[in-house]
Parts: C-alpha cells; sequence; structure tokens
C-alpha cells in the first residue's frame, strides 16, 4: 500500500516537473557595442552552460569563413562571416552572451554594411531569429540527451542490480535443494545401516550367548573372534551413522543460512524494484522533456 503511494506520489512530481520546463524564448532588443547600438534578438537558452555556449556560438559564426572570432569577455564579434542563409555577401556579427540563473542569454545583431543591421519582420532579421532559435534547440537537445542519457544509465544500473540479486537467490535455492537431497541421502544411508547394525546385534547376542557355554578350547576362540570382528562391525556402523548425522548437521546450517540469505535477498530485491519503478518515472520525465525540446 505504501509503496503504491510512493510511485503515485513519484508520477505526479515528474509529471509537474516534466511540464515545468522551461521554453526557448527570443526576445527583440539593441545592444551596444562599443559606440554603436546594434538591433538585435536575445535568445534564451535553459540549462546549458556559459563557456559551452560562448565556444559553440564562436564555432558556428566561423564556419565557412576563414575570419576569426574576436573573443572579449562575454562579447563575441566576426567580421566578413559568410552566413549565406542571410546574405551572399560578407557581414558583420556582433553578439553577447550572458548566464542568468539556470538560462544563458545569447544576443546576436547582423551588420549587412557599415551600420546598416537587420530591420525587424525583414527576411534577413527572421533568418536571424530562425539560426538563434535552431541553435538553441541543438545546445537544449544536447542538455536534454545526456540527462536522459544520465538518468538511462542509472536505470541499467538498478536492473543489473537486481538480476544479480536475483542470481544469488537461484544460488541459493539451488544450495538448499542440493542440501535437502543431500541430506535425504544420508538418511536412506543411516536407515540402511541401522538395519545392517540390528543383524549385526542379533548375531552379536547371538555369538556372546554361544560364547558363555561353550568349552574352553579351539571352537571358544573361533567365537571369540567372530564378537570381535562383529563388535568391530558395530563400531563402524556407529561411525557412519555419526558421521551421516554430523552431515546432516551442516547441511541444516547451510539451509539456515541460505533461507537467511533469501530473506535479505528478497528484502534487497523489493527496495531496488522500488527505486527501478521510480528511476523509469525520471527516464519518462527527460524522454518527454527531450520530446517538448524536439517539437520547439
Amino acid at each position: 500500500m505504501k509503496t503504491g503511494i510512493y510511485l503515485t506520489l513519484l508520477l505526479i512530481i515528474g509529471f509537474l516537473s516534466a511540464n515545468a520546463q522551461k521554453p526557448i524564448k527570443l526576445t527583440e532588443e539593441s545592444v551596444k557595442f562599443g559606440s554603436t547600438m546594434c538591433p538585435g534578438v536575445w535568445v534564451d537558452i535553459p540549462e546549458v552552460d556559459l563557456e559551452i555556449i560562448r565556444k559553440s556560438w564562436t564555432k558556428v559564426i566561423e564556419k565557412g569563413t576563414k575570419s576569426k572570432a574576436v573573443v572579449a569577455g562575454n562579447e563575441i564579434s566576426i567580421f566578413g562571416a559568410i552566413i549565406k542563409d542571410v546574405s551572399e555577401s560578407p557581414i558583420n556579427i556582433f553578439s553577447a552572451v550572458l548566464g542568468q540563473d539556470t538560462i544563458v542569454r545569447l544576443f546576436t545583431a547582423l551588420e549587412l554594411s557599415r551600420d546598416q543591421f537587420t530591420d525587424v519582420n525583414s527576411k534577413e532579421h527572421e533568418q536571424l531569429k530562425s539560426i538563434l532559435k535552431q541553435f538553441a534547440k541543438e545546445q537544449y537537445t544536447e542538455v536534454a540527451e545526456k540527462q536522459l542519457s544520465a538518468e538511462e544509465s542509472k536505470l541499467k544500473d538498478l536492473e543489473k542490480e537486481l538480476s544479480s540479486l536475483r542470481k544469488d537467490k537461484e544460488k541459493f535455492d539451488k544450495e538448499i535443494q542440493s542440501a535437502n537431497s543431500s541430506i535425504s541421502e544420508e538418511n536412506y544411508k543411516i536407515a540402511t545401516t541401522q538395519k545392517e547394525m540390528a543383524v549385526t546385534d542379533a548375531t552379536l547376542d547371538a555369538k556372546s550367548s554361544d560364547l558363555s557355554t561353550v568349552e574352553d578350547g579351539d571352537a571358544k576362540k573361533a567365537i571369540k573372534s567372530e564378537v570381535k570382528t562383529l563388535q568391530k562391525k558395530k563400531k563402524s556402523h556407529l561411525n557412519d551413522i555419526s558421521s551421516s548425522e554430523n552431515k546432516i548437521s551442516k547441511y541444516n546450517n547451510v539451509i539456515q543460512d541460505n533461507n537467511n540469505n533469501i530473506s535479505v535477498n528478497l528484502r534487497k530485491q523489493e527496495e531496488i524494484s522500488n527505486k527501478i519503478n521510480a528511476q523509469k518515472l525520471e527516464v519518462s520525465k527527460y524522454t518527454n522533456k527531450l520530446k517538448t525540446i524536439e517539437t520547439y
């Protein structure tokens, strides 16, 4: 009952967490670079690392050109960049990155020609927004993929642990089965030996009676020899029974130990099974998160 309530709460929490996901947001604004106000677009990228965004965006704007970006603190500029989706001619790109809580903000302005930037609603401006959104989506997707991979790895580890526990239980069960089989064999040996010993005892009693009635001589010596042989045989029977009883005691200890091991094992299996169910919810949450990002 408690387990059911626990899983239900986890499901609710997971659902709420998945739906509390932050969107990729675009905002138009002008930012000052040097003495120039550059109209452009901010894109908010959730859960990413600022340094990774700085390096990744630098690679994007350097692609297809021999020009190298100039990185000064949080500002990134490149002159003579080639972005054919925006313009066939080289353009200048002014960017800035800022970290705010769990979001990295990336600003970009495109200078098509000297002091001429993209106009709002223009083809070039819309293409800039599209490029930034695609970049943000790729970066956010990479983060979500890593998160999902980490959660899947945790799930796989838990499943391996559960599989190992199940194999251990199988081993304990086999040892109990083997011990029970051995106990049956030893009990059979004891029963067989006891029957043989009963015959030996009866013969020994008869020979002992004969010994008391026979006069001294070769006949009495022969009976004495038989009595000694029968006594040794009886002692051997007793030793065999004692040996079997000792073995049975050890096998019973094996059974008890393995029953204890199974009790501990089953508790651990239940614990790991609960963790697996909870982890499956986590994997589902991050799977849905990734799917949501892919729809941006």
